[in-house]
């Protein structure tokens, strides 16, 4: 095991004997090796990566992928069924809620026995005691029993203890999803500044977070690692597989003779760019074969300003006679956040139907939001239904077109500006205070 790294996993699994009938345990007990009365499952399978040191690994896939399973191994809560798992410096775990503390005991008798676990002394304890204390931030409540807490107060406390008992590497499996929006943002804000020397894995379904914590990220699909890399490449890898889970390969495989034939109804003027089958997911019966990004005159676009006027042209193939289409596109920064987007359901008209089969050419236009300068790409999606927020995608195009934002005439606060739209300022007499150009001019 190389000094630069933490966590060494290797051929990594982990079985389980299902059985189908209570009395097939007493069969097999008396059988063993002889018959089998159970099935095996394998919760994770041939895992095999290396976390380095101060590396932030994080850790998604669907529900029953293995990733609360791949934690508990790493933590030492569990033993594996086969490979094995080496980890170097001292583990601080945060696992599914109501492990670790006793109900009966109160939030200090808990953090004193959870901190002294971990191997702290009790002079250390006392030391660091405090500051879970403050951080946690559940006031009278510390010396109360944990059975009275709520599952946010637990996860305060419990977080608290994970963070101040010094770790080398920091284990978390969603627990911070239970917590208000105010203390997620105070452990993220932590681990960002205070932790971020330190060795972490984080498995998580907010893809937000992965993308501003993480490094590098694993993707498990029913017990294997199907992905390591970076976080914007991981989220697109997930979002593909969970769209092809749900409708299949169909807009991933578009018909190539299709997307060749299907350019001689198009502006060929434009700056096309095709969009590969890697990069879309979705139902695939209206598939977005290329893409274009110009101005108002059909201008190939690579730098915009706020205001500027953003034209998205999109080359359409459908299959079948669809209903009912609705086209949108999404801005995402240079982590894969979210920034904005929109749909065709709030413009009038903005539901279509396509006849028949064939090639369709679909234009957006929108003007570009007063963003902070950087980097930005765009993604567009073709959904099928009324409701702006939940019907069938026909065709997701992940990051296909990337802009540059140029600094605007004015600062940015936060990732885009939201102007305001009213402001005074008046002294409890009821007059107005003057600007403080009004008052150097009367100095």
């Amino acid at each position: 095991m190389n000094d630069d790294v933490a966590i060494a996993i290797r051929d990594l699994g982990k079985v389980y004997q299902v059985y189908d009938q209570p009395q097939d345990r007493l069969k097999q007990a008396l059988w063993r090796w002889k018959k089998r009365f159970y099935r095996e499952f394998w919760a994770l399978r041939h895992v095999t990566l290396d976390v380095r040191r101060g590396e932030t690994l994080g850790v998604i896939g669907r529900n029953g992928s293995g990733k609360s399973t791949l934690l508990q191994i790493i933590c030492g809560t569990l033993a594996p069924s086969e490979g094995q798992v080496e980890v170097r410096g001292r583990i601080s775990a945060l696992l599914e809620l109501g492990a670790g503390f006793n109900p009966e005991f109160t939030g200090r008798e808990n953090v004193y026995l959870a901190a002294t676990m971990l191997g702290l002394s009790r002079r250390e304890v006392d030391r660091v005691y405090p500051s879970i204390v403050e951080f946690a931030d559940i006031g009278e409540f510390v010396d109360r029993p944990v059975k009275t807490y709520s599952s946010g107060m637990y996860v305060r406390l419990a977080f608290a203890v994970a963070i101040h008992v010094e770790p080398e590497i920091l284990v978390v499996d969603e627990a911070l999803a239970v917590g208000d929006i105010f203390f997620q943002q105070k452990c993220m804000r932590y681990m960002q500044e205070q932790l971020a020397g330190i060795t972490k894995v984080l498995v998580t379904h907010d893809l937000h977070a992965v993308t501003t914590l993480a490094d590098r990220v694993l993707v498990l699909e029913q017990g294997q690692a199907v992905f390591l890399g970076p976080p914007l490449e991981a989220i697109e890898y997930y979002t593909q597989s969970v769209h092809k889970a749900q409708f299949g390969d169909g807009a991933r495989h578009a018909d190539a003779a299709e997307a060749a034939g299907s350019t001689g109804q198009s502006r060929d003027d434009l700056p096309w760019v095709v969009v590969p089958p890697e990069s879309r997911s979705g139902a695939g019966e209206a598939t977005i074969v290329r893409v274009a990004v110009t101005d108002e005159h059909g201008r190939a676009l690579e730098t915009v300003q706020p205001g500027r006027h953003v034209t998205a042209h999109l080359e359409v193939v459908a299959r079948s006679p669809r209903r009912d289409l609705l086209f949108g596109y999404l801005i995402n920064d240079r982590l894969g956040n979210r920034i904005c987007g929109e749909n065709t359901c709030s413009v009038p008209d903005g539901l279509v139907a396509l006849p028949r089969p064939g090639t369709y050419h679909v234009t957006l236009g929108f003007r570009w939001p007063e963003l902070a300068p950087g980097p930005y790409t765009l993604t567009f999606g073709i959904g099928e239904g009324r409701d702006p927020l939940r019907h069938v995608v026909q065709c997701w195009a992940h990051n296909v077109a990337a802009l540059e934002a140029i600094s605007p005439q004015r600062p940015v606060h936060g990732m885009f500006n939201n102007p305001i739209t009213h402001f005074e300022v008046r002294a409890h007499d009821g007059t107005d205070a003057p600007s403080a150009d009004a008052t150097v001019a009367h100095a």
